[in-house]
């Protein structure tokens, strides 16, 4: 298997295996220091207990009790076989001396009477190792009496710590191998998932967004990046589906248009025609540049909205002069169908909103209820303020909508099959139009419908309070999120 020396697994691993093993490393040197100081200082304490023995106890009167305790030394120094003594007076004349110490041992070690007292210190010995010694001396009165020196070979010290070398080199490494390989099956069992991502991701393509991710129940960032994949995934799907379906829509409204044209063009290049003949043509031809054109600025200012390039201009708009001017630009568009249009208006509503873009959601939601409404009917304008928000509500007495269709009223290039003869002309696209508006002024949009009795759609947006009502500023639909 390859090693990619870049992947998350390989560094997680590498670095878990470093520092472990610094940290082992630096256990194991701080264990052996302690086992080697714990055990130079038993030595230390034995070698303080043959002095007090050998060399602290001599009796201060020398010349009757010397003699007797020579068998005495003989035999303590017996119990200890390594054991080197040496004991000499104030005029430097050997009072006792081991005898069973290798000769070699004792010239080297008769050189320690040179070292400072009552200090333990390490002292290499050819051929035999290091001993350890110490020198103890004895005064009364301000007179040397005894200068006496102990020594003991570390052997058995070094030979301890040898042993627990080799175990600390034999566990640590095991250690490391061991967390190695437990680091391996974690990491591997914990990014199997990521692994399954991957994948998935690749097999996912604009053909193939119904694809999703198995979340893992794990309850950790591995879940919660599954699920926020399958959203993207989602949000991906649903957009490509609508650009799709935008895409065979507009390209249905343009067929139409151009077909009148071309047959229109066609007919006047084939056959002579007279004057009037020709500027009837060009008559046709000219309402029908004139819906391509009102068809292309529609579709350019949704795909800009959608690219959030639309700016919107907030600034502190008075609602209740702006509901009395559309009633009276509703009344003269329902005049001619003999439908009677009502305002309800509240006073001094004033919200942060973008003026222009307002009166277009107005235009297109009362042109939507003068259309759909039958001669006789009547049209209701509400506004008012309710918990915050200015709320106005656009009520018609028309055909209604139908509950399959509500749904879809705001989407892009839906109309709804209606049987009132004077539907027809538009795009399909001026509710989709309102529900961006309202969407950017941070507000929401709502429809009620009965078939054969009505509809009624609600927008809700944000009133302004005492500061914004005396701001005014440039805001893009990026920064309305």
């Amino acid at each position: 298997m390859r090693i990619n020396s870049k992947s998350i697994r390989f560094r997680l691993i590498a670095w878990y295996v470093l520092s472990l093993g610094v940290v082992h490393f630096l256990v194991a040197m701080g264990l052996y220091q302690t086992v080697s100081a714990r055990l130079h200082h038993e030595l230390d304490e034995r070698l303080n207990t043959y002095a007090t023995c050998l060399v602290d106890l001599l009796p201060r009167d020398r010349p009757s009790r010397l003699a007797e305790i020579g068998s005495e030394r003989a035999a303590l120094i017996a119990l200890g076989p390594d054991l080197y003594v040496r004991v000499v007076d104030g005029t430097q004349q050997v009072i006792f001396e081991s005898t069973r110490s290798p000769a070699a041992v004792a010239d080297t070690l008769r050189s320690a009477f040179a070292m400072p007292p009552n200090l333990p210190l390490s002292l290499q010995v050819a051929g035999s190792g290091t001993w350890r010694m110490l020198r103890r001396e004895v005064s009364e009165e301000g007179k040397l009496l005894y200068v006496g020196v102990v020594g003991v070979p570390l052997r058995e010290v070094q030979q301890t710590l040898t042993q627990f070398q080799f175990v600390l080199i034999a566990i640590v490494p095991g250690v490391l191998i061991l967390a190695s390989f437990g680091a391996w099956l974690v990491l591997n069992r914990a990014l199997r998932p990521l692994r399954e991502m991957i994948r998935t991701a690749r097999a996912i393509q604009a053909q193939e967004l119904d694809l999703r991710l198995r979340v893992p129940e794990t309850d950790d960032e591995m879940q919660g990046l599954a699920e926020t994949f399958n959203e993207m995934v989602g949000r991906l799907h649903r957009s490509f589906a609508q650009m799709r379906q935008f895409i065979t829509d507009a390209s249905h409204e343009l067929r139409s248009p151009l077909a009148v044209l071309r047959g229109e063009v066609e007919l006047g290049l084939k056959a002579r025609l007279d004057a009037n003949r020709c500027q009837e043509i060009l008559g046709l031809c000219a309402v029908e540049i004139a819906r391509l054109s009102g068809l292309v600025e529609t579709l350019l200012f949704l795909s800009n909205a959608d690219a959030e390039k639309a700016a919107l201009d907030f600034k502190p708009v008075n609602l209740t002069r702006v509901m009395d001017e559309m009633a009276e630009q509703t009344r003269i568009l329902a005049e001619a169908k003999g439908v009677e249009v009502t305002l309800v208006n509240g006073h001094g509503i004033v919200m942060p909103a973008d003026e222009m873009r307002v009166r277009q959601l107005l235009l297109n939601l009362v042109g939507n209820a003068v259309k759909f409404t039958p001669p006789g009917g009547r049209i209701t304008l509400s506004c008012r303020s309710v918990d915050g928000q200015a709320e106005f509500v656009v009520r018609d007495t028309g055909i209604g909508i139908e509950p399959k269709h509500l749904p879809h009223v705001f989407d892009r290039f839906y109309r709804a099959d209606r049987s009132d003869p004077g539907a027809g002309g538009g795009y399909g696209l001026g509710l989709s139009i309102c529900r961006w508006i309202v969407e950017a002024h941070r507000g929401t949009i709502q429809v009620e419908s009965v078939p054969g009795k009505g509809s009624a759609f609600t927008v809700r947006l944000p009133l302004a309070d005492e500061k914004l009502s005396q701001t005014s500023g440039t805001l893009h639909l990026g920064s309305l999120g």
